[in-house]
């Protein structure tokens, strides 16, 4: 039976598209669904920077009534101007329908080409420092918080509707033990001993301290595939969410005479409460969410960065060193994700301590 595609119009159209992942995919026990707050944020045409510059399509495909598939496009100039006339494609999904499938991917290329656009690049919901990827390896285990789960169909579903892997993206895992902070501590000295030293974020100056991570992030990052530099507003608006679930202890700045050169970031793994609350933080979702951010015992290495001028051996292992002595006792295991497949020295050096490749993500693209 043949599926309706239609255009995203109405706030019933958004809250089908916001649903739609739990009604195809909500029975597999990997499944967490995406905080509504958070889905919101992205859409607050108002609030959010991103859309003074980019625009969107959404659509839904209808099946006797019922959503049965979704997808995105998003038509940015950073990434246009970045990646030689690249659009994105995001928020898909779909039930395990070839032809359903090509017929949402068709909608989203032909918008891409109405808006100027040559490549398409997916799955971007909508941009690199959102959610990105589509999981090719590691189905079996749930995702970490801000990070992406599908079944494991949606790799062929890709690939069948003509979209050529781009770059693949790696998730390391295990335990934390205090061996482990000790052999790092060794390392570590090799950059105290060049005069770095490591202090906590200074939280009653929140506006300054995030223009400077952002300018180290812009910095490290630059060479990296796939990167679009960030502006001040689209990171202060992101920053604003992580303010309310971070734990201090778990971001760390690294400063050579004083200069910010480098920095860590960590979030307590709050996917597992997420699940709980079904995405939902009303009425009491919000309150459950801060209580388990006390609690619970896995983090996920979200970022770490250093200038190029400044790669002074140890300095990665510094930071880390640092925030695990100070919050990792409260940890019992934690994720670094993602490194692009082809940084093998990060891979390999996550691997030292312990933290193994166990999941993989893939970036497509496809010409216009």
């Amino acid at each position: 039976m043949t599926a309706e595609v239609q255009t995203v119009e109405t706030g019933r159209d958004l809250r089908l598209f916001r649903d739609l992942p739990g009604a195809v995919t909500g029975g597999d026990p990997s499944f967490i669904p995406m905080l509504r707050a958070a889905f919101g944020a992205i859409f607050d045409h108002k609030r959010n920077p991103f859309w003074r510059r980019a625009r969107s399509r959404e659509w839904l495909a209808l099946r006797d009534g019922r959503a049965v598939g979704r997808i995105g496009a998003c038509a940015d100039p950073e990434l246009h101007a970045s990646a030689n006339g690249t659009g994105a494609v995001g928020f898909f999904d779909c039930i395990d329908d070839a032809t359903l499938a090509a017929e949402l991917f068709d909608r989203a290329q032909e918008w891409l080409r109405s808006e100027g656009c040559t490549r398409a690049r997916g799955p971007l919901n909508y941009t690199i420092h959102d959610t990105a990827g589509l999981l090719v390896e590691g189905h079996d285990t749930p995702p970490t918080v801000d990070t992406t789960w599908n079944p494991s169909y949606y790799g062929r579903l890709w690939e069948t509707g003509g979209w050529d892997g781009a770059q693949d993206m790696i998730a390391s895992c295990g335990p934390i033990s205090r061996a482990r902070v000790d052999r790092m501590d060794r390392v570590a000295d090799l950059a105290r001993k060049r005069g770095v030293v490591v202090r906590p974020l200074r939280w009653n100056d929140f506006a300054a301290e995030i223009e400077r991570l952002r300018t180290i992030y812009n910095a490290a990052w630059a060479d990296n595939w796939g990167h679009v530099p960030i502006s001040a507003e689209d990171w202060a608006y992101k920053a604003k969410d992580m303010k309310a679930v971070a734990d201090p202890d778990l971001l760390r700045i690294a400063e050579v005479r004083g200069e910010p050169v480098g920095f860590y970031l960590g979030l307590p793994d709050l996917n597992v409460e997420i699940r709980k609350c079904n995405g939902r933080l009303f009425p009491f979702g919000w309150w459950g969410l801060l209580r388990a951010r006390h609690r619970v015992k896995r983090m996920r290495l979200v970022a770490l960065g250093v200038v190029p001028q400044r790669r002074i051996r140890g300095i990665e292992t510094l930071l880390l060193s640092d925030s695990y002595r100070t919050a990792g006792w409260r940890y019992t295991w934690a994720e670094a994700s993602w490194v692009l497949a082809d940084n093998t020295a990060m891979i390999n050096g996550l691997m030292k301590f312990e933290l193994t490749p166990y999941k993989r993500w893939r970036l497509y693209e496809r010409a216009l």
